[in-house]
């Protein structure tokens, strides 16, 4: 009887090493994590532990936006951009507790591009937690908490074998292998996150440097619901983030980073949306939301249609002239001075007063489809 149940307890062991090892293989094969921003950028979370006192979270806007080296030169902080491709409201709270726990945070800088707050569910967009959770450590209850909130039991089929939701071309895995087996992971090896032809490069801390101007004019991704600016999914987690800022004595600001005039112009309701932040603000002490897309003084930032990659991106260039004026607002309102006479109140002050070069262009292409 007892040597019945080693018997099966030994062979329970050996399935479970030759499903680990044939997952293992799998994943080596089959899956490309080498060219992956986010796996470059959370491998750098975790090495500079200890060290990191301001971050920046959110979406793609986020990360091609604001470059960490230029905010520490300017401000002598030790800041990380912890932006990745489609972070929803959900992404940003769990890399807000998994960077917090490692790190003795005194600023939160909170990227709130639109779309991703009227999202009604983190299901929709399952690659935006993909990314990150499959390169969070492993043993980070946050890695965990998140997959469940996106999809449940199922997520974790996808945890263990990430080839599930990405494989590889068969043309590119002779090269990612040798990747793998040579310096595909060294720190600070970013060949494998440059990418010439595309205009794209990783440099460093989360910021990617994109060149390239918008090729198809200023249309709208999402115009906003005046009923609802953000979806209860948004709310959830806004919210979230705000109360867990405060009961750990982290500073919160929310900004959205500088959208083109014409893109402002296309996209129905926004102001309810720049509303809704205010009015959010305004019922928590200390929290302020800059919208740099109503920055007032446009010979100052001086952004122009060349200094975006796309519709509602700023490329490397706009993000430079981006980042100098986020700094020097920084450095205001620590000096105690209001922002307020930075920003206009409305969308249509910004357009009728000092708008960019893109709202003719947007003017014009409304005219033509009319």
């Amino acid at each position: 009887m007892k040597r019945t149940i080693l018997q099966k307890a030994a062979a329970a062991a050996l399935f479970m090493l030759l499903t680990a090892a044939l997952l293992a293989a799998a994943n080596f094969l089959l899956v490309d994590d080498v060219h992956s921003y986010s796996r470059v950028m959370l491998q750098e979370l975790y090495a500079d532990a200890g060290n990191i006192d301001t971050l920046f979270l959110g979406s793609s806007h986020c990360y091609r936006s604001v470059d960490p080296a230029q905010v520490d030169a300017a401000l002598g902080t030790h800041s990380f951009n912890a932006g990745s491709s489609q972070q929803l409201p959900d992404g940003s709270y769990y890399m807000l507790k998994e960077a917090a726990a490692q790190n003795p945070l005194k600023t939160v800088y909170l990227e709130m591009f639109y779309t991703g707050y009227n999202e009604s569910a983190s299901a929709n967009i399952p690659l935006a937690c993909y990314l990150l959770a499959d390169h969070m450590d492993w043993r980070s209850p946050n890695r965990y908490a998140y997959l469940s909130e996106m999809g449940g039991l199922a997520a974790y089929a996808d945890l263990l074998l990430p080839a599930r939701h990405g494989i590889a071309s068969p043309s590119s895995m002779p090269a990612l292998w040798k990747a793998k087996l040579t310096d595909g992971y060294t720190p600070d090896s970013y060949g494998y996150v440059t990418y010439p032809d595309s205009g794209e490069a990783y440099r460093g801390r989360g910021f990617v440097y994109t060149t390239g101007i918008p090729q198809d004019g200023f249309a709208t991704l999402l115009n906003v619901d005046a009923d609802a600016p953000l979806s209860d999914f948004g709310w959830e987690y806004l919210n979230k983030i705000t109360d867990f800022c405060a009961e750990n004595g982290i500073r919160l600001v929310l900004f959205t980073a500088p959208l083109p005039s014409g893109y402002l112009y296309n996209t129905e309701n926004y102001q309810s949306y720049v509303d809704a932040l205010r009015n959010f603000c305004a019922a928590h002490d200390g929290l302020e939301y800059w919208d740099f897309s109503l920055y007032k003084l446009q010979s100052e930032i001086n952004l122009k249609i060349e200094d975006f990659s796309d519709a509602h991106h700023l490329n490397g260039a706009g993000a430079e002239k981006f980042t100098a004026i986020l700094c020097k607002t920084i450095q205001r309102r620590a000096a105690g001075e209001s922002i307020d006479d930075l920003f206009y109140q409305t969308v249509e002050e910004k357009l009728t007063l000092t708008p960019d070069d893109s709202v003719l262009m947007a003017y014009y292409a409304k005219l033509q489809d009319e």
